[in-house]
């Protein structure tokens, strides 16, 4: 079999781009993770005490459930001091956020620019001219979240309190229920206070999710802006990540040409980039994300189409193509998921 062609130089600089990025998130993914060390410190004393308390009322006989855990005085203490940490975190989070948005939006402009260049070269024109976008231009969306909103707020109310004002939506009943449920069936309190810091963790994990993705977001919208502003640039193209964490909505999508001026729709946490399409040369060509896809073992298109999908997709049920879903959503615009089975199989039909 011959082997194929190497990707063009402008899609070996992208995906080293996005390597780059991932690289300064995972830094900070554990600079988050060690600053929460210090939250679940500050909450382990009522942790405890709260464990106490409910061990107590169960020796004398009596039900604790849900509603009985609210009405004592440590899991009004607990809530309480959660409130305050998670609060304080979520001040300290955006703040860093915000600090990176501006480092990601620079870089988005940086990127996009030497992508420009390098598709020119491709097509063989090396004297390149075309408008570049001031940093200052970019500036507008630091400490944003997509929703328009100070991303600040936004760490506020996914950690802390939902729309409704209730406290940290999902995270409160996973707590109780373990609380519960490990009292019930007389688990070691030290395993009890373990398995309530996980379910409090479910803040870290809010957290990490939001500073991921709306710093991606800064990059993909300055690099859109500076596309945008070259002057030459027409649409650009979707490129993927080419691994076994790849989305397959986005795989799926990849090479789909977007009109200049517009992101690439992507969803919480999304690793995607893209390349420019630039007026008079001809489209930067690399190998399809459905090739590279048939390309890999059953077990890893297995893990990323899911495996009913895959069944599905196997038996003929569908086209590789609609995988990919796009929805929107008034505020934060357009997104990208996968298609469920259900829809995939009756649109076959």
């Amino acid at each position: 079999m011959a082997s194929r062609q190497p990707d063009p130089l402008v899609v070996i600089r992208a995906r080293e781009f996005k390597a780059a990025l991932l690289a300064r998130e995972d830094a900070q993914m554990r600079e988050m993770a060690r600053r929460w060390l210090g939250v679940e410190r500050s909450l382990a004393a009522e942790i405890e005490a709260l464990i106490a308390e409910v061990k107590a009322l169960r020796e004398r006989g009596e039900t604790v459930n849900e509603w009985r855990l609210f009405e004592l005085e440590h899991f009004q203490r607990l809530l309480a001091q959660a409130q305050i940490e998670f609060g304080n975190y979520a001040a300290w989070t955006g703040e860093r956020i915000a600090r990176e948005q501006r480092v990601l939006a620079e870089m988005g402009l940086e990127h996009a620019a030497e992508a420009i260049q390098l598709t020119y070269w491709q097509g063989g024109v090396l004297r390149v001219t075309f408008n570049r976008l001031p940093v200052e231009a970019v500036q507008v969306m630091v400490g944003l979240a997509g929703d328009g909103g100070p991303v600040g707020d936004l760490l506020r109310k996914r950690m802390v309190r939902d729309a409704a004002g209730n406290p940290i939506p999902g995270v409160w009943e996973r707590l109780t229920q373990t609380l519960v449920d490990a009292t019930a069936k007389g688990i070691n309190p030290r395993v009890t206070a373990r398995k309530m810091r996980d379910d409090l963790a479910g803040g870290l994990r809010k957290a990490m999710t939001i500073a991921r993705t709306e710093q991606l977001r800064a990059y993909r919208l300055s690099s859109t802006m500076a596309y945008e502003a070259s002057g030459v640039v027409t649409g650009h193209k979707r490129l993927t990540a080419h691994d076994d964490r790849v989305c397959a909505a986005c795989i799926a999508d990849e090479g789909t040409v977007y009109p200049v001026g517009i992101p690439i729709g992507d969803h919480p946490q999304g690793r995607c980039t893209s390349v420019p399409v630039v007026s008079g040369l001809p489209e930067v060509q690399w190998l399809s994300g459905e090739t590279w896809f048939r390309q890999q073992s059953t077990a890893t298109q297995r893990q990323i189409m899911g495996a009913e999908r895959w069944d599905a997709w196997n038996d003929g049920r569908f086209g590789f193509g609609q995988l990919a879903m796009k929805q929107y959503h008034p505020v934060w615009g357009e997104s990208l998921q996968p298609a469920p089975l259900s829809a995939l199989i009756s649109s076959a039909n």
